[in-house]
């Protein structure tokens, strides 16, 4: 079961040929969706082979330019490609005026339907749930309403031994009911599904922090997550200004991810007056013990912490 991100853009607010502005393909059991939508994104997308057309949704953060930008193009595109499915879009209450604007002084040409949904600033949000993952919105603390984004795995199936339910005549139901993990009664007996079944591969979840400075609702919802992608627009000498502009230092998001057990962290965001990643990863290090710097055209797959 695929659980990729692919960063397209991991930088601050200017772009530079090395490091675009935030954006992200997810892939998690072959459904996509993409993480923002900084300028130049349909070109991110097209440079790291990834196909946009099949998109399920889109997640805006917030309404600043470096995550927000690239979305009429990119929907301009997939028009003009002849996209037909319906897309949902997520985003703050601004996100469908200013489309819905940007659209209509362009003249573009529509051929698809667009679902505008809006995340809550106040709490966390299920925005999707399907029958193996969910997408959840997560209030943060940035200078306009914002929200990070929790992609988790859950009901995870058994993995049935097949020949000793084929020897058992097993039927369908019966072995559906085993493989949810779930006890089942069949000829008078209760099957236990740990007698029947391999247990399911721990649970996998990937944490999405956007714009922000370390907050008590992101370490709530990083409790435990496999990986998390944190704001580390500043290093530790620039604290005052990232406070000041509402964003995280290195330790800052480091000490976030120590306190929240996450398995992997990974640094983004980074603001281009930084050229040696290494120092900002050696900083980190000092508060949380698997660290790495996001780059553009990186892919993690996510794994079990």
């Amino acid at each position: 079961m695929t659980f990729d991100v692919v960063f397209l853009g991991t930088g601050a607010a200017v772009p530079v040929p090395s490091r675009g502005t935030t954006s992200q393909f997810l892939d998690i059991h072959s459904h996509t969706y993409l993480i923002d939508a900084g300028e130049g994104v349909q070109l991110a997308l097209r440079k790291n082979d990834r196909r946009f057309q099949k998109l399920r949704g889109v997640f805006i953060s917030h309404m600043h330019g470096d995550h927000v930008l690239g979305l009429p193009g990119l929907l301009s595109t997939m028009s003009l490609l002849g996209r037909k499915e319906t897309l949902d879009v997520w985003g703050p209450p601004e996100l469908e005026a200013w489309m819905s604007a940007t659209w209509k002084a362009i003249e573009a040409h529509k051929t698809f339907d667009i679902r505008f949904k809006t995340w809550s600033d106040s709490e966390p949000l299920i925005l999707l749930e399907t029958e193996k993952y969910r997408l959840v919105s997560i209030p943060v603390k940035h200078r306009i309403p914002c929200c990070g984004l929790k992609v988790e795995e859950h009901s995870l199936p058994w993995k049935l031994e097949g020949k000793k339910a084929g020897e058992a005549r097993l039927p369908y139901h019966v072995r559906q009911s085993l493989k949810r993990g779930e006890s089942v009664e069949f000829e008078g007996q209760i099957l236990d599904p740990a007698k029947w079944c391999a247990p399911p591969p721990a649970a996998r979840s990937y944490v999405y922090s956007a714009d922000t400075r370390p907050c008590a609702s992101l370490l709530k919802a990083a409790q435990g997550a496999s990986v998390l992608y944190h704001d580390a627009t500043f290093n530790a000498e620039d604290h005052q200004r990232a406070k000041s502009t509402f964003h995280s230092t290195t330790v800052e998001a480091a000490r976030l991810a120590r306190q929240a057990g996450v398995g992997t962290l990974l640094l983004g965001h980074i603001s281009l007056r930084y050229r040696d990643l290494e120092v900002l990863r050696n900083e980190a290090l000092q508060e949380h013990t698997r660290v790495e710097v996001a780059r553009d055209g990186m892919v993690w797959r996510v794994m079990s912490s």
